[in-house]
């Protein structure tokens, strides 16, 4: 064989190898992130993709695995204290999965939009494309919430949530059209549920009787709502960057979160142009500077971002309110997340979730998409333009974040 013969042989292999290579990055390469959820050890990551494939991440092993090609974009959800996660297939086939593969229970069920299920598997909850609520499945599924009219204009884009605490759950998805405090239409009641025209905002629910513990008024228009893992506190924040939380012991009482710049405004204080007694400012701490991101200072700062999402980072006793800054001054955008601890409506820091890769806070419709792991200090969100995920570590004595993993 000549010379010339052997390159060209060795160039057409080289272009087969790599032509192979590429097809194999093709196919393993995702899409972004629509839902996920972290097991409560901090050890493991359940994801969906807008390509409805099924990833299983192991943080400590770095690494990933496709489970599945057809999973429904909405069902990634890892039961509390477990090593088993929920997700549905294309074919609406629930499964109680392990994370050895392991196939606790399967059944059939409408398309989810979100479910969760209680840490001894006696309570399934899962909502539909129009917000209604049901407990159970097959012969024993029973409608808590219907007759839904939602998603509507306020809560286009927004994908119900549900989350479960202590012997409660919570729903949010939508705040009453300009936060007001009135209460909503006496409920109606027929065969013991209730009808979404009475509880379309954030509700506070019991676990054991199915029935609404609390109405939560005073957000408005797209909203995420939550609660404490030991069912103390149920925490909202909503598009109008109104955040509000509730003692469930006493959930009458309504607290406001303070405005990141702004402080806490004052239901009860005299209206005067110029007045500062309409707000509290008493306990703020300095903020990025919009026109400097990476100064602090109190000059044309970081105003309140519209809330995402809000997660718990340290057991139950501080949360983050995670959403998207953007400046307009020179189109400038941060990622920052508030620190809260539970029950005071003072921001204690700041924590930069970073631009490289950038989070999925971007987009309503993938509030889904970033999840923690409180006992474990983790956060994990997806990727806003691709469809990987990033691992935060929380530091509750220093009270930092630090990125430890992009997985892709």
């Amino acid at each position: 064989m000549t010379k010339k013969k052997l390159i060209a042989l060795l160039a057409g292999g080289a272009l087969i190898v790599g032509l192979a290579a590429y097809g194999f990055l093709a196919s393993t390469r995702l899409e972004p992130v629509t839902s996920l959820s972290v097991s409560s050890d901090g050890r493991y990551v359940i994801s969906v993709h807008e390509d409805a494939r099924l990833v299983l991440w192991d943080l400590e092993q770095r690494k990933r695995e496709v489970l599945a090609k057809s999973a429904n974009l909405y069902s990634a959800y890892f039961i509390e204290d477990s090593d088993a996660f929920l997700w549905q297939d294309l074919d609406d086939v629930v499964r109680v999965q392990r994370v050895n593969g392991e196939v606790i229970e399967a059944f059939e069920h409408f398309p989810t939009y979100g479910h969760v299920m209680s840490h001894d598997r006696e309570h399934y909850l899962s909502a539909n494309r129009t917000w209604n609520i049901y407990h159970g499945h097959g012969a024993a599924l029973r409608p808590v919430l219907r007759d839904s009219h939602s998603p509507s204009f306020t809560g286009t884009g927004q994908v119900l949530n549900l989350s479960i605490g202590g012997r409660y759950f919570v729903s949010g998805g939508s705040g009453s059209p300009g936060g007001e405090l009135e209460d909503s239409p006496p409920v109606r009641e027929e065969e013991e549920f209730r009808f979404s025209s009475s509880y379309g905002g954030v509700t506070l629910w019991s676990l054991d009787t199915l029935a609404p513990v609390a109405k939560l008024p005073g957000n408005s228009s797209k909203t995420y709502a939550t609660i404490s893992p030991d069912g103390q506190w149920v925490v909202s924040g909503d598009e109008n960057t109104i955040g509000l939380f509730w003692h469930t012991g006493s959930p009458e009482e309504r607290h406001r979160m303070a405005d990141y710049d702004g402080g806490i405004y004052l239901d009860d204080a005299p209206y005067d142009e110029g007045d500062s007694r309409n707000w509290d400012k008493s306990e703020l701490i300095p903020v990025p500077e919009s026109s400097k991101p990476d100064k602090w200072g109190s000059i044309r700062s970081l105003a309140t971002p519209t809330t995402i999402a809000i997660a718990f980072i340290n057991g139950s006793e501080e949360f983050l309110r995670i959403g998207y800054a953007h400046y307009e001054s020179g189109g400038m955008s941060r990622t920052y997340a508030a620190l809260f601890e539970a029950g005071n409506p003072w921001p204690q820091a700041y924590l930069d979730l970073g631009t490289d890769p950038f989070p999925s806070i971007n987009n309503y419709s993938r509030n889904l998409s970033i999840g923690s792991a409180p006992e474990a200090n983790l956060l994990v969100t997806g990727h806003a333009f691709g469809g990987g995920i990033t691992v935060y570590r929380y530091d509750p004595e220093a009270r930092t974040l630090t990125k430890e993993w992009v997985g892709k």
